[in-house]
């Protein structure tokens, strides 16, 4: 059995860290066969990792 990664889904919009945070969050999110993206939600003003919409 694998070890779980725990990694963050969301992060507040109002620190300079959450982005690049974020980032590398989603570089193994999709390393593992994920497909995501960060987007900005103005409600609770965060940034967060959700799955890529299909068009």
């Amino acid at each position: 059995m694998s070890p779980q990664l725990s990694l963050p889904r969301e992060l507040p919009a109002g620190s300079s860290r959450s982005l690049p945070v974020l980032d590398a969050a989603v570089e193994v999110l999709r390393a593992a066969g994920e497909d995501v993206h960060v987007v900005y939600s103005a409600h609770g003003d965060v940034f967060r990792i959700v799955p890529r919409e299909e068009p």
